[in-house]
């Protein structure tokens, strides 16, 4: 059969069939175009999903790093140039400030600056409630501020000045106090990217900051103590050498460490000849059993007061008052002993004086 005859012969049955064969092409073609838009769209999510995986592993490394840098300060001054030196390379503000809680006087005080022009609204100490930053610390809560709101910090150049665009104040939030406040000045609008990478940092320059005001107030604690050490020291030191009665220090060897110069004039020698010798070097055969009887005394941990007589390089003996006490260490351990010494050469002076009567020379006055 002839093409031609078939068409004659079909005719009125593909007009029937024509309207259903195009419905049939039209709903192909739209399951066609919603699968094509729906792997469009797939693709765009995962394009989304991978980007946003890709800014935040970027965020953390970012607040990794500053971490670390922040943890390598030890002064209040370096912490916050470390801060915002990293902070406004990575959202591009152009000027910077950082203040710190003065925990006696209870106010802000700027403690870092970057890159900031002098403004007349700009403050170096504030209270919380005063101004932006004392605000933000009241509310515990980060602001952006725009347009005329942001007139707080100047952007300067080396021959210009100019006003941000924005201006993020964020206050440094740990648990119930706040113990500092940054402020980012940008020329662009702060975009939610910058925020997310803000609110992720300040935790963990929140826990450095702790760590260094802890560490910084454990260093002023101690040179508190050192001075008063030093200070104690001084003033033993300038009683140990001014007093009027001797002092002696021996070891457990009966070996002399140490004596001031009152001791020293006692015995009529140098410091030089005393340090090092025993003290029975300095006494005679009499004496010498008063003080091996007390050393026993002393090596039982007792103290005592005794009567002795030292002996002189011109042979002359001066009667002495001891006052003897064992020596400790910090640990307990007894490591000598040390005596209080006074010269009783004029006491007894006066009481023979006393005792012979008055002199003849001056009877009757």
């Amino acid at each position: 059969m002839s093409p031609a005859l078939v068409i004659l012969t079909l005719g009125p049955a593909l007009l029937v069939l024509a309207p259903l064969l195009a419905l049939l092409l039209a709903r192909a073609r739209r399951r066609q175009a919603a699968l094509v838009s729906a792997m469009e769209a797939a693709e765009t999510r995962a394009q989304a999903a991978t980007a946003q995986e890709m800014a935040r592993a970027e965020r953390e490394r970012f607040v990794k790093d500053l971490a670390l840098s922040l943890q390598g300060q030890d002064t209040l001054e370096a912490f916050g140039d470390s801060l915002l030196t990293a902070l406004c390379r990575r959202l591009e503000a152009k000027a910077a400030a950082f203040h710190c809680l003065d925990g006696e006087a209870g106010a802000y005080v700027l403690a870092a600056r970057y890159a900031g022009g002098e403004s007349p609204a700009f403050c170096e100490r504030y209270l919380p409630g005063e101004g932006l930053g004392g605000q933000a610390v009241l509310d515990r809560q980060r602001r952006v501020c725009l347009g005329q709101a942001a007139d707080w910090m100047w952007v300067g150049g080396a021959t210009l000045a100019g006003v941000p665009l924005a201006l993020i104040v964020a206050p440094i939030v740990s648990g119930e106090r706040v113990p500092g406040v940054v402020e980012l000045a940008l020329m662009r609008e702060a975009d939610a990217e910058s925020l997310a990478l803000l609110d992720e940092a300040l935790p963990v320059v929140a826990l450095s900051l702790d760590i260094l005001v802890t560490l910084l107030r454990n260093r002023e604690e101690l040179e508190r103590r050192d001075r008063r050490l030093r200070d104690s020291e001084a003033w033993l030191r300038t009683l140990y050498e001014t007093a009027n009665e001797g002092i002696w220090v021996i070891d457990t060897n009966i070996l002399t460490t140490d004596l001031n110069p009152a001791m020293a004039r006692i015995l009529g020698r140098d410091r030089e000849a005393v340090v090092g010798h025993a003290v029975f070097e300095f006494v005679d055969e009499t004496n010498a059993a008063i003080l091996q009887d007390q050393m026993r005394h002393r090596q039982r941990g007792e103290t005592g007061s005794y009567e002795i007589a030292f002996s002189r390089p011109d042979g002359r003996l001066v009667p002495c008052l001891m006052n003897a006490s064992p020596l400790y260490d910090s640990q307990g351990t007894r490591i000598g002993s040390f005596a209080m010494v006074a010269d009783l050469t004029g006491v007894r002076g006066m009481a023979a004086a006393s005792l012979a009567g008055p002199r003849p020379d001056l009877a009757g006055a």
